[in-house]
């Protein structure tokens, strides 16, 4: 659309701090044409956003919004949804060259102003659309206002190295600076040192510029001796300190080495964007594989063909690889989510039955259920990994043949209720993490303030032979992976030399190896066979008498969009808190509300995974502390045509209401654990962990094995509690005769 229908800009126009509050003012100037009364202007974004939901009733608010309009003609405003805003012009209309602006984060009333989204973008779009007289024609601006989100001030260094090396191979590190919503510091401009034992850095001192934008890669390191090493990076001027990931430098490292993916990286609208994002995965979360999951039914086809040009462009053998492929969005009740992974490059895509955009794909492409997703690639040079994503998969339907794997762990929030459906279901299937990531940031992915995510992105670990796209394949059809919450936790499970992943006959007694080296120190190494768990690493470290902990974990249902919102107040009777620590506050949302000598007020949003605070305690063993929390859950209701359709929107609903108390002295016996009994909701208190040691093995020979398949997988706990799983090893015992 021209200039003779509207111009639109923004002011400021200059970048904007991610998640910072300021006020914008958007502007409509009427073309040639002028406006007739009855006109209709939207403004949305092309893409989930976190940014406040504006509103238009209380000045003294945040995200309050106004009109300005020229005199005699009276506007009408509402939002739409969490993504934009619309004005209905009245009757007098607006002639060429009037103009009407929409101030976001009015401050005259008393407003704070409105929150900028808190992750990065070059071209963060207000997307106009125009309906002339409100006749259901909306027309498209060519050049609607845009602006750039930048990554603010660093809070902490990152520091992203291999995981297995061998002696003497030289290998490469990223080095990070972000802030504090995890986005790449783009003005970030300190000196860094680097140091570690026992490997050997070209490079020891690094000094950041304009083109790095926060992040690097710094060649030349090379490991030394065997054994489990880090990497440390200091901006001593600003104070900031990173360590980072195990390096497991191994003598012979043998057929496979263990590299990390972001299968499930996630999505966006804007095809200029599709580069960025796998940039991001390469050079910002330093990840080898990453896939963009684009919802089928919202794919048009030019879209398609750039999505597929810029995995062609970005398919870097031994260095990175873009996993080509889509998401097909069928509804649960047509088997649900699915990803969909291709071999090679420039393949067609057969999209679900349309959910947004009708329009977008050829129908004769549909395909309408699971059930017809698997007939027609069967056979075919393709992967299908089930998840719980906009609507959760139904582990019911399943193709062995096409399905190696179902992610467990994604910025929706950990599910180990698919895990245990799919073992439950006597499935072979691995473990995978990914992120869902709708803000450009596969493998390293945020929440942010947005309501439909609750946790931070997960990772896929994956055994394979090199960084291509058939070794990702063989690995991924060999269930050589497994899956974290993020912390690259190295995690390795055998069973008589069969390595997770792998279904092998014996008759003789199992014996199953573990080995871990975490990114913290570990909490607890559990190995189960099913959901039976048959021995816990014997090193797990003891409680620490003057600090307890209060987690609390669990989902609203077994369903997408499921977290649980807990409001709750830790009061401590006979002694005093002189310190708190906060325990996978993911999100933003989450936060203390109140701190004093003997009580502490909180407000965390989660999703199925464990969540807490630590707090240093003087006292005794007659020192009390309780525990009280309101819980609210998350629900998704649909009212549209009879409460049955689109649109849908995420409410709370009130739910359990509980107390828990304990004494000093008793939770140096044990730990105290209410059950709530519906999705894995439990609080528990009890002292915390020491922190001890990072590393664990563990041996055991399992001599009362079940005729036929026993899934053996490892479940890894950090003290931070961080997480992993380890896919199973399938051992298919045959009983003596």
């Amino acid at each position: 659309m021209t200039d003779a229908m509207v111009r639109a800009t923004i002011d400021p126009a200059t970048p904007v701090t991610a998640g910072s509050v300021g006020t914008w003012r958007l502007r409509f100037e009427a073309g040639s044409q002028g406006w007739p009364a009855g006109t209709v202007l939207r403004v949305g974004t092309d893409t989930d956003t976190d940014w406040g939901v504006i509103q238009f009733d209380d000045p003294a608010a945040a995200e309050y919004a106004t009109v300005d309009a020229p005199g005699g003609v009276d506007v009408a405003a509402r939002t739409l949804g969490v993504k934009g805003f619309q004005v209905e012009i009245g009757d007098r209309g607006l002639v060429a060259g009037e103009a009407i602006s929409v101030t976001l984060g009015d401050t005259s009333g008393g407003s704070p102003g409105s929150r900028a989204q808190t992750f990065r973008e070059s071209r963060r779009v207000f997307r106009v659309t125009v309906d002339p007289a409100g006749q259901g024609e909306p027309v498209v601006l060519d050049a609607s206002p845009t602006i750039t989100v930048v990554g603010g001030e660093p809070v902490r260094l990152v520091v992203v190295a291999p995981s297995e090396v061998p002696p003497g191979e030289p290998f490469r590190v990223l080095v990070k600076a972000e802030d504090a919503w995890g986005n790449a510091s783009d003005g970030y401009r300190g000196t860094l040192a680097l140091s570690a034992e026992s490997i050997a850095l070209d490079e020891v001192t690094v000094t950041m510029s304009d083109a790095n934008a926060g992040a690097c890669w710094v060649q030349g390191a090379t490991a030394l001796v065997p054994g489990v090493h880090t990497i440390t990076v200091t901006d001593e001027a600003a104070g900031l300190v990173g360590e980072s990931n195990p390096v497991c430098v191994v003598e012979h490292l043998g057929e496979w080495r263990l590299h990390w993916a972001d299968p499930h990286g996630g999505q966006l609208v804007d095809r200029e964007k599709f580069a960025d994002f796998f940039a991001h995965a390469r050079d910002v979360a330093g990840i080898q594989f990453a896939g963009f999951q684009r919802n089928a039914d919202v794919l048009d086809k030019q879209d398609l063909q750039v999505q597929q040009d810029v995995e062609l462009q970005f398919h870097q053998p031994g260095e990175f690889i873009a996993i080509p492929g889509y998401e097909w969005s069928g509804k649960t009740w047509d088997g649900g989510h699915h990803n969909v992974y291709f071999r090679r490059h420039h393949q067609p895509i057969h999209r679900n039955a349309p959910a947004e955009t009708p329009e977008s794909v050829d129908e004769t492409t549909e395909l309408h259920h699971v059930r017809d997703l698997y007939a027609h690639y069967r056979g075919q040079d393709v992967i299908i990994t089930p998840h719980v994503g906009g609507e959760h998969s139904d582990l019911k339907h399943h193709d062995p043949t096409l399905e190696p794997g179902v992610e467990i762990v994604s910025s929706h929030g950990a599910f180990e209720w698919m895990r245990r459906d799919a073992l439950a279901r006597g499935y072979r299937l691995g473990f995978l993490g990914g992120s869902d990531s709708y803000t450009g940031r596969p493998g390293d992915d945020r929440p942010g303030h947005q309501i439909r995510r609750y946790s931070k992105a997960g990772l896929t670990g994956i055994y394979c032979r090199g960084v291509t796209l058939e070794d990702f394949f063989e690995a991924m059809r060999a269930r050589r992976v497994y899956a974290t919450t993020g912390a690259r936790i190295v995690a390795k499970v055998e069973a008589d030399g069969h390595l997770m992943g792998s279904q092998f006959s014996t008759a003789e007694i199992p014996e199953v190896s573990v080995a871990v080296a975490g990114t913290a120190s570990l909490e607890s190494v559990e190995l189960f066979r099913d959901e039976q768990r048959l021995a816990r690493w014997d090193e797990a470290p003891a409680g620490d008498p003057g600090r307890i902990r209060v987690l609390w974990q669990g989902s609203s249902r077994q369903t997408s969009y499921s977290g649980v919102v807990w409001d709750g107040t830790i009061t401590v009777v006979g002694g005093r808190i002189t310190g708190t620590e906060t325990l996978r506050f993911d999100s933003p949302r989450s936060h203390v509300v109140e701190a004093t000598e003997t009580s502490i007020r909180f407000h965390a949003w989660g999703c199925g995974y464990r969540m807490g605070l630590e707090l240093d305690i003087e006292g005794d063993e007659s020192t009390r502390v309780e525990v009280s929390v309101a819980t609210r859950v998350l629900t998704c209701p649909a009212y549209g045509g009879f409460g049955s359709s689109q649109p849908r929107r995420i409410s709370l609903a009130p739910a359990e209401r509980v107390r828990l108390t304990a004494r000093l002295g008793e939770l140096g016996e044990s730990t105290r654990t209410l059950d709530l009994g519906v999705r894995d909701r439990q609080i528990e208190i009890g002292l915390a962990p020491v922190h001890g040691p990072r590393q664990a093995a563990l041996v055991f020979r399992d001599e009362d094995p079940r005729a036929g398949l026993n899934p053996y997988w490892v479940r890894v706990v950090q003290v931070d509690q961080e997480m992993a799983w380890t896919s199973p090893v399938w051992v298919d015992w045959v009983a003596p005769l």
